[in-house]
């Protein structure tokens, strides 16, 4: 009897540690580790980004990317990541279509999904005009027509994300619905604590049946905003390097050559264009790059490892 009590204890002590152990030590580092996911954006959108990113991704400390499903370049996402067959690849659910000369409609077609469709069929602009326009119905089925389609191109996802934040800053009926999926499909779901607290607490009902407390969070967020452009790529992200605390860190980039190409594509904007996308490749290929994560003994993560502490 007393061996039994004492088997008990132990297993509700074991139970008890596992509970308490924070992402960083379920992957097997000191609980103080800077874990860092370097996420490049927006594969697919152009040949010019796609080839950068995984250029990137086989050369340089760029490690995971997620693909717009809808745009035009979709496709070769699938063909490159033959080249890295264990590459992390997401889903960067997209709602939106912000370039002035390269348009696309929803992938789940504007019939099934009018609330998504402009009177041209493209998708609007703006997260502003998605949540005016469509319901939570429609952008449910949008995201899993992505994925579906994804997955016809060879891309399992290892992770959904959201470009322009359309999911975090629409409805939280959006940000229900990619949970949701996240957690049928048992991947993780790019969340942090302030989604938790200022969409999801106030909305409990809507997430009733999904376990939020399942998901990995992010500590801290970077991605370079037009006035750190403005003042200098290389020290934007030396600072963001230099100043990682522990836990789950992720830097937003977005690489592209400054090409023809790209310059079309991102004709009529002055951030988020060409030239920015060709210094965020070259910064994150460069050896600076490399020097300061070991400098700063940051452990690069994927969201396919986060994932299997799910």
């Amino acid at each position: 009897m007393k061996r039994l009590f004492t088997l008990t204890l132990l297993l509700a002590f074991s139970a008890a540690s596992s509970i308490a152990q924070n992402l960083a030590e379920k992957l097997g580092y000191p609980a103080d580790t800077k874990l860092l996911i370097i996420h490049g954006d927006d594969v697919g959108v152009s040949h010019s980004q796609t080839k950068a990113t995984f250029d990137a991704m086989k050369n340089g400390v760029v490690n995971s990317t997620s693909m717009m499903v809808p745009t035009g370049w979709s496709a070769e996402v699938g063909e490159m990541a033959k080249e890295l067959p264990n590459a992390d690849i997401g889903i960067h659910i997209t709602l939106t279509n912000e370039w002035l000369n390269f348009n696309w409609g929803p992938e789940a077609g504007k019939t099934a999904v009018p609330g998504l469709a402009n009177a041209k069929g493209h998708m609007y602009p703006d997260c502003g005009q998605v949540a005016a326009n469509a319901s939570p119905e429609e952008v449910e089925r949008e995201i899993r027509a992505q994925i579906k389609a994804a997955n016809q191109m060879g891309i399992i996802p290892t992770h959904l994300d959201s470009h322009m934040g359309c999911i975090f800053y629409g409805r939280p009926e959006y940000l229900a619905s990619y949970l949701r999926i996240a957690q049928e499909l048992q991947i993780p779901a790019m969340i942090n604590q302030m989604m938790i607290d200022n969409l999801v607490k106030p909305n409990a009902q809507l997430f009733s049946g999904i376990n939020v407390d399942n998901f990995p969070v992010v500590d801290q967020l970077f991605m370079a905003e037009p006035q750190d452009y403005q003042a200098g790529m290389e020290a934007y992200y030396t600072k963001a390097l230099t100043n990682l605390t522990a836990g789950l860190n992720v830097i937003l980039i977005h690489l592209a050559f400054d090409d023809e190409e790209m310059n079309a594509v991102t004709k009529d904007h002055d951030t988020y264009h060409a030239p920015w996308r060709q210094e965020d490749y070259d910064f994150f290929t460069s050896e600076k790059a490399k020097n300061l994560l070991k400098q700063n003994k940051v452990q690069l993560v994927t969201w396919r490892e986060v994932g299997k502490t799910m």
